[in-house]
């Protein structure tokens, strides 16, 4: 599983507008963790739906500071991703704290 384009558009949005979530502010979310394909933990993202998550992490690898900044240059995110990478999702009632 992995975010289609459309996906990735709405999570570049999401950054420019800062309407992404703070973990720590919300506990209870969707979490991905990304890695490339040699195995490699390279991002990850936080969101309401496993989509977004997805998203955010993909977002996370070639826009690091788009979170911060909102700010994504164009064409700095890849919208295809390659075979290889794997998106891994814990679902809300994982994240949720003790």
């Amino acid at each position: 599983m992995k975010p289609a384009s459309a996906d990735i558009l709405a999570g570049i949005a999401k950054a420019e507008l800062g309407d992404w979530i703070d973990p720590t502010v919300v506990p209870v979310r969707w979490h991905c963790d990304l890695y490339d394909a040699d195995g490699q933990r390279v991002g990850d993202g936080d969101g309401h739906t496993a989509t977004e998550a997805m998203a955010l992490a993909w977002l996370c690898v070639w826009a690091p500071d788009a979170l911060i900044n909102a700010r994504v240059e164009p064409g700095a995110v890849p919208y295809d991703i390659p075979d290889g990478w794997r998106f891994e999702l814990a679902p809300p009632w994982q994240s949720k704290p003790d």
